[in-house]
């Protein structure tokens, strides 16, 4: 069961959100927030797996919401849910430490999908947001083409393979069977792609590759269905 806080200064948009997952049974909506300060305070109270969090609240935003519970709890995921698509703001928005970003115009459907993938273990970019990302990398590249050259010998061909699959969404045993490596074998890579790019996680490590260039992410498939 998959514990969930949903946050949100919006009241139609905080209850609309809580009836998906009331009708799942796999999910439990432990609880609903408002604003930051009181996301802080469910947190504590309910000790959610999944937060979905909204952006832009009064009082305290999403951004540094999220910064404060990762770093009070840090194995507790985080799922921007939001209207802001703006390129600047996501990318602060992922840098807060965040496992996901979703925009509020996707289905039921798909907002279920990435929450069950970010519940995993597992990164999730909106579409619509990884195509921005990758528009602001092309940028970023020109920019630091140099240090882009060196950043490439940092990984070897199967790091640099781990990453491309992680960045797809696929957990370690999927990597294994898709590389015919073992999974403890994929562990090492994952653990060696992020000592030597310097970042804490998998999500952290994907955002970085996106925006230097080292890999290449294809966001074809469609959502599962739930």
């Amino acid at each position: 069961m998959i514990k969930v806080l949903v946050v949100d200064d919006h009241e139609i948009m905080r209850q609309g959100i809580s009836l998906v997952f009331e009708l799942e049974d796999d999910f439990e909506l432990v609880g609903e927030a408002c604003d930051g300060g009181e996301a802080l305070e469910k947190t504590e109270e309910t000790a959610p797996d999944i937060i979905l969090m909204d952006i832009r609240m009064p009082k305290k935003d999403g951004i540094q919401t999220s910064k404060e519970i990762k770093e009070k709890w840090p194995k507790i995921k985080i799922m921007a849910l939001t209207a802001v698509d703006k390129v600047e703001e996501i990318l602060t928005a992922l840098d807060s430490g965040i496992d996901g970003y979703m925009l509020k115009n996707v289905s039921a459907s798909e907002l279920l999908h990435g929450v069950r993938q970010v519940a995993d273990g597992r990164p999730y970019l909106h579409p619509a947001i990884a195509s921005q990302v990758l528009e602001e990398k092309k940028g970023a590249a020109v920019r630091e083409k140099a240090r882009d050259g060196k950043l490439h010998d940092l990984l070897t061909p199967r790091e640099s393979a781990v990453l491309s699959l992680m960045g797809e969404g696929y957990k370690n045993k999927e990597i294994a069977g898709k590389l015919f490596l073992s999974e403890e074998t994929v562990k090492s890579h994952v653990s060696h792609v992020l000592t030597k790019l310097e970042q804490a996680d998998r999500m952290q490590a994907v955002l970085f590759a996106l925006r230097h260039n080292l890999i290449k992410l294809v966001y074809g498939d469609k959502a599962e269905k739930p």
